[in-house]
């Protein structure tokens, strides 16, 4: 590991101190230096973020920790750094004690879609597999940090400069804190803490793209922002079935190569273990989420398991289906979502045949969201690949639907609106008299 410390101390004041018969504690100031740089990651709508990096210390400090001329530098881009403090071995602050770790608190990078190494990630795409990966190194230098250590008096300015990729910290992903595996499959599941001992529970099952696949469970959780499920906003959607709580099961399911039929068997198998351990989630209520090739995912499974879920979400989706395929499918409770700026998965070989097919075939309980672009919220007005529908599921903005009766009068697809502004469409999902204003109020009620 690449290490440079420097270490610059206020020799006058030590001076001055001495002259004046003051006691300073030798040696203190010059032994005091950064052993370990760690980073702390969490969950957003363009992919993990550093939003904290952790110094540890080769002796303790307090808490008098000044910030204002630190200067931090993330993988080639400096953040602002907006707050320090003594903190745990975790990054959680220590109050009124001394300690070895001090956290600095960093602002989000700017996001540049064009130019991906400016974006300060720890993760990239790596064009050759078309897998996300973790970067071989992450360096983190650090420019005068005010610290004072303890037993002294005297406040030191620190600079440091460590590679941290390996000291990676990522809370949002340990809130999915149970882990298995089922053949070449992994998953990571989060149980809702609600409801009573006779209420059972619905289960969101989240399919992750193709650059998601391998053996590093954590690259889906952070690639796409799937903690945003576990969080009250999302949560507080669904019913729990036998009393008034609010709460979802969450199961992501990584596979080591692309969804497709051939492992269709082997992910309802990694479900049904899940289930088998689980009495508590409800089965008539198991909801399938998936976005780009996971979407696909969602429809070949629809299609091969009729009666097993109790709705299907395929975002972005590759996929066309065939008139057999159509009548598979032509019960199945569905919301699609896909942006009309999608140029990885065009809408017109893919979304927008289908969903005609699925409503001139008489299919109900259907419902498409179709956004203009895919605008940002954690960095509002960021306009990213017009691929990434997936944000508005996320965000809980998928409101709108476009009107399933308009769908059947278009002339090709030149009917269809694109309504950015009111949330995926003009109109509002209804089925027996009842409207929904959201995708997750939609999935609570379906049941069969």
């Amino acid at each position: 590991m690449f290490q440079k410390v420097k270490v610059y101390v206020t020799v006058f004041v030590s001076l001055l101190a001495i002259s004046l018969g003051l006691s300073v504690k030798a040696g203190a100031a010059e032994d005091l230096d950064v052993t370990k740089t760690s980073i702390v990651l969490e969950s957003y709508e363009f992919g993990p973020a550093v939003t904290k990096v952790i110094f540890e210390f080769n002796q303790k400090v307090t808490p008098e920790v000044v910030h204002s001329a630190a200067k931090v530098t993330t993988a080639g881009v400096s953040p602002q750094v907006t707050n320090s403090y003594v903190s745990d071995d975790q990054g959680h602050v220590v109050y009124y004690d001394n300690s070895k770790y001090v956290t600095l608190e960093l602002s989000l990078p700017s996001y540049n879609r064009y130019n991906m190494g400016g974006n300060a990630e720890p993760m990239y795409f790596n064009l050759s597999t078309w897998t996300n990966q973790w970067l071989q190194s992450y360096m983190v230098s650090m420019k005068d940090l005010s610290v004072v250590a303890e037993g002294s008096s005297q406040s030191q300015m620190v600079s440091s400069e460590q590679d941290a990729i390996n000291n990676r910290l990522m809370p949002t992903t340990e809130v999915f804190d149970e882990r298995g595996q089922v053949g070449n499959m992994q998953y990571a599941a989060y149980s809702a803490q609600t409801g009573t001992g006779n209420s059972t529970k619905p289960l969101i099952v989240w399919l992750h793209g193709i650059g998601e696949r391998g053996t590093d469970m954590n690259i889906p959780l952070l690639s796409n922002d799937v903690y945003a499920l576990t969080q009250p906003e999302i949560q507080g959607h669904f019913l729990t079935t036998g009393d008034q709580a609010r709460g979802v099961n969450v199961l992501a399911v990584q596979t080591q190569t692309p969804w497709g039929s051939d492992n269709a068997a082997q992910l309802k198998e990694t479900i049904d273990t899940y289930l088998a351990n689980h009495p508590e989630v409800d089965k008539g209520r198991i909801y399938l989420a998936g976005v780009s090739n996971g979407g696909g995912m969602v429809l070949t499974m629809g299609a091969t398991y009729q009666d097993y879920f109790a709705a299907l979400v395929p975002i972005a989706a590759p996929l066309t289906v065939d008139q057999s395929g159509i009548d598979k499918l032509k019960n199945q409770p569905m919301w699609l979502i896909h942006t009309k700026a999608d140029a990885t998965v065009q809408p017109e070989n893919s979304v927008l045949p289908l969903y005609k097919s699925l409503i001139t075939s008489g299919a109900t309980n259907k419902w498409f969201s179709y956004f203009e672009t895919a605008t940002g919220t954690d960095l509002p007005g960021t306009e990213y690949d017009g691929h990434w529908a997936w944000i508005y599921f996320f965000h809980d903005q998928v409101i709108g639907v476009q009107h399933p009766e308009n769908t059947k009068n278009w002339d090709g697809y030149s009917g269809m609106v694109a309504t950015d502004p009111t949330y995926g469409g003009g109109s509002r999902a209804s089925v027996n008299g009842q409207t929904y204003n959201s995708i997750f109020d939609w999935m609570s009620a379906q049941r069969h």
